[in-house]
């Protein structure tokens, strides 16, 4: 009796485990920014040219994640930058901390008639600390525009995602 209890389940996780392997063969992944994704389907854009190096920063991020063809929708993004002191410390060896704030304003318009399909803004910021040494301060906040600057490319290029996604559907 027991033999044929070890039996019959040694043979119901054999089933198990094939119906398994056979529920899971119809699963498959695929990366959503791949080649195949659906985002390359419906983000035919191309880039206006840049003015400023944290505009080359943003254009470079969005091409490289978005993609580029030429004579379509052309993105548009003009960044303005702010910095406001957050903190100052008054010990030995006092420092400033610094918010670099990038405010950018964006519009996508239409290759074909030449209409505003999107246009909004959107805001990034990064902190940084400066101690009195010009050269480390001057390379703190050059690192904070970049960061803030990547930061801002992701925010636009999920807000690309979304305007483009509910204004026109992709052709598949």
């Amino acid at each position: 009796m027991l033999l044929f209890k070890k039996s019959l389940f040694a043979f119901k996780a054999i089933i198990f485990i094939l119906a398994s392997t056979l529920l899971l063969s119809a699963c498959s992944f695929a990366p959503i920014y791949g080649n195949k994704g659906q985002i390359n389907n419906m983000s035919n854009l191309s880039y206006a040219k840049p003015n400023t190096r944290l505009e080359q920063i943003i254009y470079q991020d969005l091409k490289l994640k978005l993609g580029e063809k030429a004579n379509s929708s052309l993105v548009t993004i003009i960044v303005s930058n702010s910095t406001k002191s957050v903190a100052r410390t008054s010990n030995s060896t006092p420092f400033t901390i610094i918010e670099t704030i990038l405010n950018a304003t964006i519009s996508v318009t239409d290759a074909k008639d030449a209409s505003i399909i999107f246009s909004g803004k959107r805001r990034a910021s990064a902190s940084y600390s400066t101690n009195g040494q010009r050269i480390a301060d001057l390379k703190a906040f050059e690192d904070a525009n970049k960061k803030a600057a990547l930061e801002l490319a992701q925010i636009i290029r999920l807000t690309l995602i979304g305007a483009l996604s509910t204004a026109s559907p992709s052709n598949d």
